[in-house]
């Protein structure tokens, strides 16, 4: 019996009696974001005060996922060089983002289902990095992005693309789909875009 209670009681399923949040992550590593849903974690400190709730919810879930983030404004937190941890239905694709950002704010988009956006992934794009202060991405290319969604941002200098939806499984199929659009992969249409989101939905 005293073994059993030892053994749960060292499970990465729960946190040990008397542990705290950072004892666990340290113990076990970051959750997989699909044991936490939203509206069951508490609110974090960071965001006590932000003024949107879904917002706030997201970022209380990826604090407790990824820790505390590299960068700690008042509407904003930010990580850096974020390894993705697979939830528990879903394998990211891109396996590490350079940027993991979400605002306190609260951006209706109808497609391709109603939703509300707030979470920014951006990764940097060999294929499409500047030469000489001069972009080499397709403007045709950028346009059907933006013909597809609103939430997709291209930084042609940078040679980074941002997804912006309502969580980072969304931001890597859309990531994904420019990857796949930029190798010629596939032709960027709304079609395209859609069937990918919904089959994670």
């Amino acid at each position: 019996m005293i073994k059993l209670k030892s053994l749960l009681e060292q499970s990465c399923d729960n946190k040990a009696p008397g542990e705290t949040d950072a004892g666990w992550r340290a113990r076990c590593g970051p959750r997989p974001l699909g044991k936490i849903r939203m509206g069951e974690q508490k609110t974090h400190s960071l965001v006590s005060k932000w003024k949107n709730k879904k917002a706030q919810d997201y970022a209380s879930v990826l604090i407790e996922k990824y820790g505390e983030p590299k960068v700690k404004g008042d509407e904003m937190l930010l990580w850096e060089d974020v390894t993705l941890i697979d939830e528990e239905k879903y394998k990211y694709k891109v396996k590490k983002v350079d940027k993991l950002y979400i605002l306190d704010e609260s951006i209706k988009h109808s497609f391709p289902a109603d939703h509300i956006d707030y979470c920014y992934s951006t990764l940097k794009i060999p294929q499409i990095q500047a030469k000489n202060g001069k972009s080499t991405i397709k403007p045709e290319l950028v346009g059907k992005f933006a013909g597809v969604t609103g939430s997709i941002i291209i930084d042609g200098l940078k040679g980074e693309a941002t997804a912006r939806c309502g969580d980072t499984v969304a931001n890597d199929v859309t990531l994904n789909f420019v990857l796949d659009s930029i190798d010629g992969k596939i032709e960027p249409t709304k079609e395209t875009y859609a069937k990918s989101i919904l089959a994670t939905r």
